[in-house]
């Protein structure tokens, strides 16, 4: 076996993300701690050093963190040192009590880090002079500080079993969620929103690995965004390479003293090297010792996407890119599509690009219809007199508005809308749309189902399910024919009327 010193964990983890910030608080914090008598290891300190980065405006930098490791690596230790330093550093700027909310999955497990926290409060006279009472009752632990100067109610720390109506009615500056690999999405719900008046707030979520039985839709939405480096979340995950990595799981070599380096950052202090030596000699499930020991835990492969129509839906997606309808260069084309019955429209721009693409760009969907005239001319306007297409039945209810403030528009026949769908397939099929990434333009366009029109033997966009719109795919459509129509006939006087074609 390898020497211990060339088996020590990883003190930095393999996977971070930490947003800007221009200072940090996490010298402060570590060195009060460490005063109140904790011993944390290094790679403990460099943890609850990041959750006190600040940004410029003196705010945390990450409004929520997230802390990977496996287990009985020691992250209680960092979040009771979270609590400490959050309890007794950082009373608020306007004097109104700090609440700071420790919660787990299990009721013991918060008890037992209320134990740790008020040993070590209890061993230092100076914190314990600070103190006004602290609540021992079992499901009810807290600790509450006298007023500071100019507060009518001290700072207070509790600790909670989570639950869908725990926290409720305490504002929170802070929240814990210790076992965040346990933390159902109605127990944060009610947890979270304590924070909506709160304009300095921070979530910390520590865990490891979810199993089967757990549920971790929680936890894992906040190491997706801090693997995609999201604004405000910090991330930090101990794991071996390729553990992210759907693909490269199975050619992680759990023999390598380098796996157990990068995934076990308290090995040779907290965790024996033979320890983790013979869990892998002795380990009867692969996939339970790449969890629960080298907390390998892969995102999840990319989803295929499915189209209910003929149209490539990975094509659209793949045409994303910086591309609005702007500008009042000639050319652009406005598309109006009304949901059925009238209780909402959207509103689609297009314009040519180059020889081989055109645009398009979702600008508005609202409910109802009363905004759409006085919307249109004035999007009309900032696009160059901008050609307005739609379908006049669809649109029945728009129509004497739109003549009521001077809009012309073109009305699309039934073997125009059956055009408009079979051109918009073909040229997204070849790549020839480009478009903004607007997520709910492609929901439509997935959603949307077609319907045969039978005097023209042609198709156009229906609604697979009522509450799935398809006016955003229909609206995007109709500026794609808009542009080719007057392309193809820009000096064809028929089209422009001030009613119906």
């Amino acid at each position: 076996m390898a020497s211990l010193q060339a088996l020590l964990g990883d003190q930095r983890p393999r996977l971070e993300s930490r947003p800007d910030s221009v200072g940090s608080w996490g010298e402060l914090a570590v060195d009060f701690v460490t005063a109140a008598g904790m011993r944390l290891e290094d790679w403990q300190e460099y943890v609850l050093w990041a959750w006190h980065d600040i940004d410029s405006d003196g705010r945390w930098a990450a409004s929520e963190a997230g802390l990977l490791v496996s287990r009985q690596n020691g992250k209680t230790e960092d979040l009771v040192g979270f609590d400490l330093a959050r309890l007794f550093l950082f009373p608020t700027p306007d004097r109104r009590r700090r609440t700071v909310l420790h919660t787990a999955h299990e009721l013991k497990t918060a008890t037992e880090s209320f134990e740790k926290v008020a040993a070590i409060i209890a061993a230092n006279d100076r914190l314990m002079d600070m103190v006004q009472h602290v609540y021992t009752a079992n499901g009810k632990e807290a600790i509450l500080l006298k007023p500071r100067p100019g507060q009518l109610l001290g700072d207070r720390l509790r600790f909670v079993a989570r639950s869908k109506g725990s926290g409720r009615g305490f504002a929170a500056n802070d929240i814990v969620y210790d076992e965040a690999q346990e933390l159902a999405p109605a127990a944060r719900k009610a947890l979270t929103y304590t924070q909506s008046t709160i304009p300095n707030r921070q979530e910390i979520f520590a865990g490891t690995v979810p199993g089967e039985d757990n549920d971790g839709e929680v936890f894992e939405g906040v190491r997706d965004r801090g693997r995609a480096g999201a604004k405000r979340t910090t991330w930090q995950e101990w794991s071996p390479d390729g553990a992210e990595d759907p693909k490269r799981v199975d050619s992680i070599d759990v023999s390598d003293p380098r796996t157990w380096q990068q995934a076990v950052p308290a090995m040779g202090t907290w965790i024996d090297p033979s320890t983790v030596e013979e869990q892998v000699a002795r380990a009867l499930d692969r996939d339970e010792l790449l969890a629960e020991r080298f907390a390998v835990w892969p995102s999840r492969p990319d989803a295929v996407v499915e189209s209910l129509s003929d149209l490539d839906l990975q094509a659209w997606i793949d045409a994303a890119g910086p591309c609005p309808v702007d500008g009042t260069a000639p050319g652009a084309v406005i598309a109006i599509a009304v949901s059925r019955g009238g209780g909402s429209a959207t509103i689609a721009a297009g314009r040519r690009v180059d020889s081989e693409h055109i645009a398009v760009e979702h600008k508005k969907t609202g409910a109802g219809t009363l905004w759409v005239a006085a919307y249109v001319k004035k999007l009309k306007a900032e696009l160059g007199d901008a050609l307005v297409v739609l379908d006049a039945k669809n649109a029945t209810a728009i129509v004497a508005s739109l003549q009521g403030v001077s809009v012309k528009f073109m009305s699309m026949n039934l073997d125009e809308i059956a055009a408009a769908h079979a051109l918009f397939i073909e040229h997204t099929n070849a790549g020839a749309i480009v478009h903004r990434d607007q997520p709910e333009v492609t929901a439509s366009l997935q959603f949307a189902g077609v319907r045969a029109l039978t005097r023209s033997g042609g198709q156009t966009w229906e609604a697979s399910e009522a509450k799935k719109p398809i006016t955003q795919a229909q609206a995007v459509t109709w500026a794609v024919w808009g542009v080719l129509k007057r392309e193809s006939s820009p000096e064809k006087k028929r089209p422009i009327v001030r009613g119906y074609a």
